[in-house]
């Protein structure tokens, strides 16, 4: 089993953990990050500058002591103001933690960098979009989107013709890190159908993709490094909400004739043959639920609810995906075992063309059994909201979680390159407000016309327990934190 331990034991050695990364000198010039939304940085459904800059291959980026670490910056704006995208938060009210949104998604900051990004994570995309998407369509779906921004190989554009690969091979790296294949599967997730050749990627068709890529990528003296795929019940967007009934003011599960009361979906089961029927042991009700949940639907009548069924996802050909926020066990059993598979070819095409894998799959499955510690008394879980791991859309992680990918590849370096590199400091992601603030001059910075206020963080570190260990001197707008032992 892997050890997660961040020890800090005394209070000189968790003074030292709180201190600024010391960079430490190594043989990797330029690192190039290829990868999805989570190598993007993609954090509450939306990619902005506050995010971007704690993503994880920015992180690593500052270990290796690279100053140059360019990536696709894009600006971040108020509610008020039109923007591509919307960003989720958490929001304390009345003692409750919610999620709502906080800001939008704005425009590029550095489009006319003249050579490619060195983070080319691209969100939406698959395996085969990283060798594949050569001319992005702006008008198209997500990753073509995606890779307009991030890609510039538009119609016109400085990079046309040039996919990830091409791009990350022009910046000539000698160490690459690759984390592609979520899409592939996890789509199956968000939208409640496991569809082969819909939501789930054929074994043979990612196959060939992830072979063309990593083929594409040896070359004698550099280091690529692979990460996998984690599980889908690993996630909290997967794992939050239970499928029974629970009391909406405790959140404790409601209790009739000594038993729980399952929620109603549209499956038949061997004990209900006309549905709505109650969701068998090992169904998943996704994070999608909860809106629907709260207008009483999947709560059976007895209990107050509709009675009517929460819906499962399907797919009507040609083209129709019908989302769902359900998955039933047997669609449960199929994304994972389409996870095992991919990571197995994973595994196996990394080895073949000198790559080494990082397990991001077994450190899931061990955060979610134990929790991730990180010294003083803190454990970091995968709960979601107050877990501090998972962004507020559920999937991506939070600045907080893409610290510890970021702490696993510098570790994962450290044992197969045999160097000595200072790892991150995941408790300056930890005590680092991840509010949207505005650099406009406005009477109060820390409520901002973002309308996310800086009570509303310190609500949410309190919430969580995090401060249990620690005293946390809030800071002003723009100003790094302090921290200190003891309450």
């Amino acid at each position: 089993m892997k050890k997660l331990f961040r020890t800090a034991a005394s209070g000189g050695a968790l003074l030292a953990l709180l201190a600024a990364p010391v960079y430490s000198q190594t043989s990797f010039r330029k690192y190039v990050a290829l990868g999805d939304s989570l190598t993007a940085g993609v954090e509450g459904n939306c990619l902005v500058e506050r995010h971007q800059r704690r993503s994880y291959p920015k992180l690593v980026a500052d270990q290796l002591g690279i100053a140059d670490f360019q990536q696709p910056l894009l600006s971040e704006v108020p509610l008020s103001t039109q923007g591509t995208g919307v960003c989720l938060g958490a929001i304390v009210a009345g003692g409750t933690i919610t999620v709502g949104p906080v800001s939008n998604q704005g425009v590029p900051l550095n489009a006319t960098l003249p050579r490619p990004y060195d983070n080319l994570g691209i969100p939406g995309a698959n395996a085969a979009d990283l060798v594949d998407l050569r001319v992005a369509n702006p008008a198209g779906n997500t990753a073509n989107r995606s890779a307009a921004v991030v890609l510039r190989n538009f119609p016109g554009g400085p990079f046309e013709g040039k996919s990830a690969l091409d791009q990350a091979n022009l910046l000539a790296p000698d160490l690459v890190t690759v984390w592609i294949g979520n899409n592939d599967v996890l789509g199956a997730a968000l939208s409640a159908a496991a569809v082969d050749g819909v939501t789930l990627t054929p074994v043979a068709v990612f196959d060939a993709k992830y072979t063309q890529l990593m083929t594409g990528l040896r070359m004698t003296g550099r280091t690529v490094v692979a990460l996998n795929i984690p599980d889908v019940s690993a996630l909290a967007f997967t794992k939050t909400i239970p499928r029974v009934v629970v009391n909406p003011t405790t959140r404790q599960p409601v209790v009739v004739g000594g038993q729980t009361v399952p929620l109603l979906g549209p499956r038949p089961t061997a004990t209900c043959a006309t549905p709505p029927c109650p969701l068998p042991e090992g169904t998943l009700v996704t994070l999608g639920a909860s809106s629907l949940l709260a207008l009483g639907i999947g709560i059976p009548t007895s209990l107050g609810g509709t009675g009517a069924a929460l819906p499962d996802g399907s797919f009507s050909p040609p083209s129709t995906l019908n989302q769902g926020v359900l998955l039933y066990p047997d669609e449960v059993a199929s994304i994972q075992q389409r996870g095992n598979e991919l990571n197995a070819r994973i595994a196996a095409i990394a080895a073949a063309n000198g790559a080494t894998v990082l397990d991001i799959h077994a450190l899931f499955d061990e955060m979610v059994a134990h929790g991730y510690h990180i010294g003083g008394g803190i454990t970091l879980t995968t709960s979601f909201l107050t877990g501090g791991i998972f962004s507020a859309d559920g999937f991506h992680a939070s600045n907080i979680g893409y610290a510890i990918v970021a702490t696993e590849i510098i570790e994962h370096l450290n044992d197969v390159k045999g160097t000595d590199l200072e790892l991150p400091d995941v408790t300056q992601a930890l005590f680092t407000p991840d509010v949207p603030f505005s650099t406009a001059a406005v009477p109060d910075p820390s409520a901002g016309p973002f309308q996310y206020s800086m009570g509303t963080w310190k609500d949410l570190v309190t919430a969580t327990g995090f401060a249990a260990s620690f005293e946390v001197l809030y800071p002003t707008p723009g100003k790094r934190p302090g921290k200190s032992l003891g309450r």
